[in-house]
């Protein structure tokens, strides 16, 4: 299975439907956003586009909460993670990956010093981060809005085990 992961859209709507676009033609079949989409009804939008599920926590900087949280729980094929404490973290085995996401660095890198998960994500820095401790993968796909470097995401493969790190 290939999973897209990408986060800080912060409304840059372009950025976030060429992501779109490049998890379709990778054929990814769940993406996860480790937060800051910004504005919900044209980041949404634009998401409804994907082929797959979708994922995604809150950031620091998700904007109209209520909206986004109205418009995730309907009959669109993702939604906000609802079972970890207000929607702050992602954890899931996915074809035998177990991952966990954060939006900040920090956590992310506790959960993955813990040794009890394959992938760790966060978001939050804006910048791309491919890191190892022990046996898990740390990655940060760097962020859709491309502030601090190139916009960009990650297309992670659960059978091969390997990352491929995009820019848009």
């Amino acid at each position: 299975m290939k999973i897209a992961i990408l986060g800080d859209s912060h409304d840059q709507y372009d950025n976030l439907q060429k992501a779109v676009n490049v998890a379709n033609t990778h054929k990814c079949e769940l993406m996860l956003h480790t937060g800051d989409l910004g504005a919900p009804k044209n980041s949404i939008a634009i998401l409804e586009k994907f082929n797959g599920s979708i994922k995604m926590i809150l950031g620091n900087n998700d904007h109209e909460i209520v909206g986004l949280m109205k418009n995730t729980f309907s009959d669109n094929n993702f939604e906000l993670t609802k079972d970890m404490q207000a929607g702050d973290a992602y954890e899931e085995e996915v074809s035998g990956i177990k991952i966990f996401m954060h939006h900040y660095p920090r956590i992310a890198e506790l959960a993955a010093l813990s040794g009890e998960f394959d992938l760790c994500i966060h978001g939050h820095t804006h910048r791309y981060r491919n890191d190892t401790i022990g046996d898990t993968l740390l990655i940060n796909p760097g962020s859709v809005i491309g502030e601090k470097e190139p916009a960009s995401l990650v297309i992670f493969d659960t059978d091969l085990r390997e990352r491929n790190h995009i820019v848009l």
